[in-house]
């Protein structure tokens, strides 16, 4: 058979996903290059020094051909989303389709020969009652063989003709269940396939299908979180569902779609990812936000298969649990928004810690609470600690992400920034570029790589503002590796300084906390002393690690107290940061010597 019951062509679907993760990546460098075009052309627009009719025929040039650059820079991480969508689709739908064409086959080999068993077995019938010694039997006539025979016989005939009937037919109900499962995984597969050619033949216009073509064209085109929620606004419940399941790579991450939508449609790009494998680290990071989905958190952003490593923003809130079908907004209420931006190495595997952090930093501060875990960059390593390439790059994502939660979050929300490490770097450099602070409210420093004074865009001389933000600030004794990373020059140049060199703690205005052991207030309120403390006791930092890692040997895990780590210092003055603007303990309170942790 070459169709299926409903005309479907019965064929192996051919696809290559190894071949179009790698096309992914291809598309992701071409736009990048696309981009430096753009600035190259900017630069040559805005820089070109000189007079006369030629230099303003150059930059004029350089202007309108930078802007041409835009529409096919667009349109290339478009591309990029079509071939990672279909990519998931052909990998989960395309391959269950296959894999069931082994039972359709078999069943139609078992239904065959039930059909050729209950010809035979008809067949036998036939002969038997169309015989001379039937027709004298049936008349009671004598016959060769004795009547108890020929009654047996005939039994025999017909139970084997009903034997066959019950075989067949059960056969033909396998082959029929076996085709519907084939055609529904052929559907899906082709409801796929169908969407990327739309979206391919309409790319030009906005990366949308027929079907939806205006709506989508609105939100992809629209330009700031703003106008994203006025598109949202104006639609109805029914087709914001059907957007958040049809689309979920663009719903899931597009700032100014409630959170309600975005993590519906997060989840079910999560969950269908994890019907596949794609090897390590991959398949690690996607059952790590399993877990943590499990344990409450919930993914307001989701690119698995970014160009470098995978990223996610992970929301806990109090109170709120993901319920598939229902759309409630996961930040009503909420008094206090939290987001925390990993450094050097963090990758999604390690999110657990990170969640466990959220949880326990929402339990601690009175009222509702909401907190954030954004690892939602490409952070660098050891070798890349030392340039500021990758905190620009963040920065600029991590812009776009403040914007949107400042346009979903309460309007009296208070939004605490917290940066461990070059996510200090990061997120000190995204709201120190932006006008209006990004809406971030408090901005906390922890073990910081150290920060730049340029900010964001092509002018060299603009400088970082941070008015109308609060600076904290601690860095432990004990951590040497922040100091590394203020001092560390980029591999281009490895005899100049550090190009994200100034220290947190030493801007206009800033508080800092110390993070380096000691007690709470007595319990009277009073501060600690060496005749009175019986405050919680709370632990030093013993090095650079946000939870239990080690500085030395890499990797060990074994020393408890991590600037994120309850029952550390540096965690109990964050969220009194978070609770009432000031930090717990009083810097170089009683308790802070720490050679009794060694």
């Amino acid at each position: 058979m070459t169709t299926s019951p409903k005309g479907y062509p019965f064929e192996h679907i051919e696809y290559d996903v190894g071949q179009m993760n790698s096309l992914h990546g291809n598309l992701e460098d071409a736009a990048e290059k696309v981009d430096v075009m753009q600035l190259v052309l900017r630069n040559v627009t805005h820089h070109l020094e000189g007079r006369g009719q030629a230099l303003d025929t150059a930059r004029s040039i350089a202007a309108e051909v930078a802007d041409a650059f835009a529409s096919p820079g667009a349109q290339i991480r478009r591309l990029k989303s079509i071939v990672i969508d279909y990519g998931t689709a052909a990998e989960e739908h395309g391959g269950s389709a296959n894999r069931l064409m082994s039972a359709v086959t078999d069943a139609q080999t078992s239904l065959a020969a039930a059909e050729s068993d209950l010809l035979d077995a008809n067949t036998d019938l036939g002969a038997w009652v169309n015989s001379d010694e039937y027709a004298s039997w049936q008349a009671g006539e004598e016959t060769s063989r004795a009547a108890g025979t020929l009654r047996a016989q005939d039994t025999r005939y017909r139970d084997e003709v009903e034997s066959a009937t019950t075989t067949r037919d059960t056969a033909a109900s396998d082959l029929s269940e076996a085709w519907t499962a084939w055609e529904r995984s052929f559907e899906s597969w082709d409801d796929a396939y169908a969407r990327a050619v739309a979206a391919l033949a309409s790319i030009d216009r906005g990366y949308v299908s027929a079907a939806d073509a205006a709506t989508l064209a609105a939100l992809a085109d629209a330009d700031s979180p703003e106008e994203v929620a006025a598109v949202w606004d104006a639609l109805g419940d029914e087709e914001k569902a059907l957007l958040a399941s049809r689309f979920p790579s663009l719903i899931g991450n597009l700032e100014g779609i409630p959170y309600e939508y975005r993590i519906a449609a997060n989840i079910t790009a999560l969950e269908a990812a994890s019907k596949t494998s794609w090897g390590d680290p991959t398949d690690h990071e996607i059952a790590v936000l399993l877990d943590e989905l499990r344990r409450g958190g919930v993914p307001v952003s989701l690119n698995l298969f970014d160009n470098n490593q995978g990223t996610a923003a992970m929301l806990y809130v109090d109170g709120f649990s993901y319920q598939e079908g229902t759309f409630t907004d996961p930040l009503s209420g909420v008094a206090n928004v939290n987001v925390l931006l990993g450094g050097m190495l963090t990758e999604l595997g390690g999110l657990g810690d990170w969640g466990t952090t959220a949880r326990t930093m929402n339990e601690a501060v009175p009222g509702r609470s909401a907190t954030i875990v954004w690892f939602g960059y490409d952070t660098p390593n050891y070798g890349t600690v030392g340039s500021l390439d990758q905190a620009v790059t963040g920065a600029q994502t991590l812009t776009s992400f403040l914007r949107g939660l400042d346009q979903v979050s309460p309007a009296d929300a208070v939004t605490t920034v917290i940066g461990h490490s070059y996510g200090s770097t990061t997120a000190f450099l995204a709201v120190g570029s932006a006008p209006d602070s990004l809406g971030v409210d408090n901005l906390v420093a922890i073990g910081s790589a150290g920060l730049t004074d340029r900010a964001l865009g092509d002018d060299p001389d603009s400088r970082v503002d941070y008015s109308g933000t609060n600076i904290y600030a601690s860095t432990s004794p004990e951590d040497r590796w922040a100091e590394k990373g203020r001092w560390a020059p980029p591999l281009t140049n490895l005899f100049t300084w550090g190009t994200h060199p100034i220290d947190p703690g030493s801007l206009d205005g800033a508080v800092n906390f110390d993070s380096n052991g000691g007690y709470g207030p007595n319990l009277d309120g009073s501060e600690p002393t060496e005749q009175h403390h019986d405050g919680e006791p709370l632990v030093q930092t013993p090095g650079h690690g946000t939870h239990s890692e080690g500085d030395f040997p890499i990797g060990n895990t074994d020393y408890p107290g991590g600037y994120l780590q309850d029952g550390s210092e540096s965690f109990a003055n964050i969220v009194e940061i978070i609770k009432t603007g000031d930090p717990l303990t009083t810097p170089g309170g009683y308790g802070s010597d720490d050679w009794w942790l060694w």
